[in-house]
């Protein structure tokens, strides 16, 4: 079976599995620590059915505006490094999703902003896969991602 694996880089951010690309095997879970990351990325790597895995990480853009505070991005800096250099050290396959790229015909995102934005991507993500358990705020984006890049 192939695996593919999203992942929202963001400090808040959280992660997406589908086991095949049919999208009807998914998990999804939030971003708790470097720690927790790295022992389930090594368990998804040794998967006894794995034939393959591909990640796709969310590609964080090197200025994310006035409104956002400078510490907020140096945290998504140093998660995204992390993320990605766990995935490639473990030799996986990684594509970067920029954030226009997966969220292009969701309807009512680019007017949005904030908290608000958030609460439309998981909208989206809760009507796209109404039997995936544990859809957040943290867990919606990576799952969008997924949903892009399998589509």
């Amino acid at each position: 079976m192939k695996i593919f694996l999203a992942v929202d880089p963001g400090a808040s951010g959280g992660f997406a599995i589908s086991y095949g690309s049919d999208l009807d095997d998914v998990e999804v879970g939030p971003w708790v620590d470097e720690t927790e990351w790295l022992i389930g990325l090594s368990e998804l790597a040794d998967h006894p059915d794995a034939e393959s895995i591909v990640a796709i990480v969310e590609h964080v853009p090197p200025y994310v505006g006035k409104a956002i505070p400078s510490s907020a991005a140096f945290k998504l800096g140093k998660n995204f490094g992390y993320i990605c250099g766990t995935i490639r050290a473990l030799q996986i396959p990684l594509h970067l999703s920029k954030p226009q790229e997966w969220q292009k015909g969701l309807e009512g995102v680019r007017a949005a902003s904030g908290s608000k934005k958030k609460r439309v991507l998981r909208d989206h993500a809760s009507r796209l896969f109404p039997t995936v358990k544990g859809i957040t705020l943290k867990t919606a984006d990576a799952l969008l991602i997924l949903n892009h890049f399998l589509k």
